[in-house]
């Protein structure tokens, strides 16, 4: 094994000229373990990346597909490429590198079983996180997540199997029967960490602790706390809202418990790594160099390439302003998905042709291809040299991504298909730069027999920049039965730089019928999201956006219904400002339906979002209603129906018991806790092992309206076209034209 690399410097690169400072690093490796984007530590992380020189590695699990999105409507894979954007642009903040281990993020769970289950089992899982700590070789892991399965203050069962593995992981890195077939691959090694810690979420008065890191102290290379690059990096977590939490990080220390340990060194009260012999056998590669912000790029604009996406194969023209490179004969080495090593003097021309490897994997489009990765920086690594001398002068990444010759995709997570003319929107792609004509086909399946239903297709020129986006038309026959359908969409260019196989994407199709009565009318009050929209133009239910003028005039009286986005009362100010508007509209005959809310937008004691030192209102429901952190994250978790005669289960359509069947994700969460007699529970659900929960959907009359408020995540199944949750959606929409205003007197069953 080679010894540890202290050729790290920090360099001010000026066009012709070149000034070092040198600055080794500490032979100290630290690595943090993270369920999900914005989990990392990042006030523990930039403190010993920047107080203690030391090589910080972020380990993340998942890349957070199974969150909500605060600032859109991406979900699923599409959200898990915007997280890992958000999570590299936080690790600049850091100064480190960041490792996806890419398990997927199936939504919140109360218990570790789940979290294995979902991803391949605890062995799959720890010996993932095995090949890391064997591959970069950390002297001290931390994690926020403990291994607690039970009680009120668990953790996220996927937090818990965090916290499993590496409490396994810790000792089976360096036991030579555990997967030895991992050690046959260069630098992976076995490995002992020397300590493991969990980062309690408070401070001494929780209890007990045996290292407090000084994360407030100075940085002297900005003259403020430590914890300000945390702050700047949990901001990035834009998606997940992270940044109203972002004062939370404002704190002297950060308090550790010791849970594993190899070593018989004393710990030091104030250090992780207090005591640790120098760590001679890790050896961080250029990519860690760049990532850590060890070694500078070269200054931006100075390398240009004829195009920043290519398919592999192809030749590009890299170019390079000569005045910005530093003086003298230079080596210039170019690794990873295309291999070149360029030798410069004066008399050297501004230009280089690279070939890209003909099976170099693809990066984009990113949420296809980030899986495939465990860390996600572009494909071509440039490292510059003197001439002669192996001294690093400056590194970076070519600005390029590698893609595939055509991609195919829809774009809706499900389609709705009905007998006659169906438009099926896509968006395909064509990167080969030979290619002239594109076929897109679509074929139609029935789930049941795989029998073909309908095909169509269409060769065009792509238009400029190979993109595609059309909808195809397809005729379906009469008669055409409810049920699951498959829809494949092809693609194939014509000619191609390399052979090619066609690219496929897979829709699912539902056909089914919903009822809605005539001249329903209804507003939405929108969030982030544009499912709710989505779902009324397929039921061809007439409905308006209402925006902050529409509220605050307060005139609905032409609606029947009102719908409240999810999470619109963090995201909705003027919303929160005519909220009483709403309930006195309400109170004159209206029906509002709010979809689900957290606690600290909506609880009476929580400290207003928008307006500092001051709490939320006192109520945005009726009648008293403060919602708790209960949820029932089992998606196929029993459901009673507490009131089965109201109209609401049987009109305009009857609901049955497949409204509960195939959901995706979970049932609800942030049920309400304590709320009002006035309110009638409409369910009751749990997950299993626990008491059921009554509170997902509560019902009230207020006046001569009704008040619908439902946590429960009617969001994901409309976007993925669920016939019977389509029904009850309608049904809910439909209440003031059907059930004559009556409701059972509270509490009764």
């Amino acid at each position: 094994m080679k010894p540890f690399c202290r050729l790290l410097l920090l360099f001010l690169l000026v066009p012709g000229s070149l000034t070092v400072r040198a600055q080794p690093h500490a032979p100290l490796v630290v690595m943090n373990l993270a369920a999900h984007p914005d989990d990392e530590d990042g006030r523990t992380l930039t403190y010993y990346r920047h107080a203690k020189n030391a090589v910080a590695y972020s380990v993340i699990f998942t890349r957070g597909e199974g969150g909500q999105n605060e600032i859109g409507p991406e979900l699923y894979e599409a959200l898990g490429a915007l997280r890992t954007e958000e999570t590299e642009r936080a690790a600049r903040h850091l100064g480190t590198q960041v490792f996806f281990l890419n398990f997927y993020d199936f939504g919140f769970s109360k218990q570790a079983d789940e979290a294995f289950e979902q991803w391949g089992g605890r062995d799959h899982v720890t010996a993932r996180l095995v090949y890391l700590i064997r591959k970069l070789k950390p002297d001290v892991l931390f994690t926020n997540h403990d291994t607690v399965t039970v009680g009120p203050r668990r953790q996220h069962g996927q937090h818990q199997a965090v916290g499993l593995a590496a409490y396994d992981a810790f000792a089976l890195a360096a036991d030579p029967s555990y997967h030895p077939e991992q050690l046959r691959e260069e630098g992976v090694d076995l490995w002992q960490p020397k300590r493991l810690f969990l980062r309690l979420w408070r401070g001494p008065a929780d209890g007990a602790y045996d290292v407090a890191v000084p994360v407030g102290t100075t940085d002297p290379a900005t003259g403020r706390p430590y914890y300000e690059r945390a702050i700047a990096a949990i901001e990035e977590h834009a998606s997940q809202g992270m940044g109203l939490f972002a004062d939370r990080l404002r704190t002297d220390a950060a308090y550790f418990v010791l849970l594993r340990s190899a070593t018989d060194a004393p710990l030091d009260p104030a250090d992780l790594a207090g005591n640790l012999a120098p760590n001679t056998a890790a050896r961080p590669d250029l990519t860690y160099l760049i990532d850590a912000g060890r070694v500078p790029s070269l200054p931006a604009g100075t390398l240009t390439l004829d195009d920043d996406v290519a398919v592999p194969g192809q030749h590009l023209r890299l170019r390079w302003q000569a005045g910005s490179l530093p003086e003298g004969r230079l080596r210039w080495v170019f690794t990873g998905a295309a291999d070149t090593t360029l030798h410069l003097d004066g008399g050297t021309p501004g230009t280089l042709t690279l070939r890209l490897d003909p099976g170099a994997t693809p990066t984009v489009p990113k949420k296809v291809y980030q899986y495939a990765r465990f860390t996600n920086h572009p494909p071509v690594v440039y490292a510059l040299y003197a001439a002669g001398a192996d001294t690093l002068l400056a590194a970076g990444y070519l600005p390029l991504e590698i893609a595939p010759p055509v991609h195919v995709e829809a774009t809706r997570e499900a389609v709705h298909l009905h007998p006659g003319t169906n438009h099926l929107p896509l968006h395909a792609r064509v990167f080969d730069p030979q290619a002239r004509h594109l076929t897109l086909e679509a074929t139609v399946t029935r789930d049941d027999d795989g029998a073909v239903i309908g095909q169509t297709a269409t060769t065009f020129a792509p238009a400029a920049g190979g993109r595609a986006d059309t909808t195809l038309t397809l005729r379906l026959p009469a008669g055409l039965a409810p049920g699951d359908y498959t829809i494949t969409f092809t693609a194939r260019i014509a000619p191609a730089l390399l052979p090619v196989e066609p690219a496929r994407a897979r829709l699912p199709g539902r056909v089914f019928d919903v009822a809605v009565p005539e001249g329903l009318r209804v507003g939405v009050v929108q969030s982030y999201d544009n499912t709710l929209t989505q779902a009324l133009t397929e039921l061809g239910v007439e409905h308006v956006l209402l925006d902050s003028l529409a509220l605050a005039h307060g005139d609905f009286d032409d609606l029947h219904t009102i719908v409240v986005d999810i999470r619109a009362y963090l995201v909705r100010p003027d919303l929160r400002a005519h909220n009483d508007r709403l309930l006195e509209w309400v109170r004159r005959g209206g029906h509002l339906i709010v979809n689900y809310q957290k606690t600290f937008e909506w609880n009476p004691d929580a400290d207003d979002p928008f307006v500092p030192g001051r709490k939320n209102p006192g109520h945005f429901a009726p009648y008293p209603l403060v919602l708790s952190r209960d949820r029932v994250t089992r998606e196929d978790a029993p459901v009673t129906v507490l009131h089965p005669e109201l109209p609401l289960f049987h009109r305009p359509n009857e609901i049955t018991g497949t409204v509960w069947e195939g959901w995706v994700q979970e049932r609800g969460l942030y049920f309400p806790g304590r709320y009002d007699p006035a309110y009638t529970e409409l369910f009751a659900m749990s997950d299993p092992g626990e008491p059921p929960l009554r509170s997902s959907t509560l019902l009230a009359s207020y006046g001569t309206g009704t008040y619908l408020y439902t946590a429960l995540v009617w969001y994901r199944q409309l976007k993925n076209y669920h016939p019977g949750v389509y029904a009850f959606f309608a049904n809910m929409l439909s209440l003031p034209l059907v059930d004559g205003r009556s409701l059972p007197a509270a509490g009764s069953e």
